[in-house]
């Protein structure tokens, strides 16, 4: 997945949208690594599109026909978390279905988008992409530390 990786990452730094950057190149990932996974095949078709409103949308395209769900996950898996991140830094996500397959995709918006939304009421805010995903993994680490406490003792 690094190719991908770069690929969005240079095309949102040409884009003048650095501070998408780190969001994209996590969906990209998080939503390739899935494709290949699942679909149980290396072929896949990445398409990034820049938004009227200054985000972008990244979008994995395989030849699976099963829709991807929010894994819930507990300390013992190491899988299973990837749609949580892309739900935690996408503005938004979904699913089209194909024929053949399907296209995921997730728009990631740049904050200054993200601060015209306003938060949910019960939704946690923060300044970054980069801050919302190392919320996430802090979360997951402290989630893996207790069920090793409790199934150890």
């Amino acid at each position: 997945m690094p190719i991908a990786r770069r690929l969005v990452r240079e095309a949102v730094v040409d884009w003048d949208l650095p501070d998408v950057a780190d969001a994209a190149e996590l969906v990209v990932s998080e939503l390739a690594s899935n494709a290949v996974r699942h679909a149980r095949h290396w072929g896949f078709r990445l398409t990034i599109r820049r938004l009227a409103h200054g985000g972008v949308r990244v979008a994995v395209t395989d030849k699976s026909r099963v829709l991807p769900v929010i894994g819930i996950s507990c300390a013992e898996n190491v899988t299973g978390r990837g749609l949580a991140l892309v739900d935690a830094v996408s503005q938004e996500w979904g699913i089209v279905r194909l024929p053949w397959g399907k296209r995921v995709w997730a728009d990631v918006a740049t904050s200054d988008v993200l601060a015209d939304f306003g938060p949910a009421p019960e939704m946690r805010v923060f300044a970054t992409p980069t801050a919302q995903i190392i919320y996430v993994l802090i979360v997951v680490a402290l989630a893996a530390w207790l069920g090793v406490l409790i199934a150890g003792g």
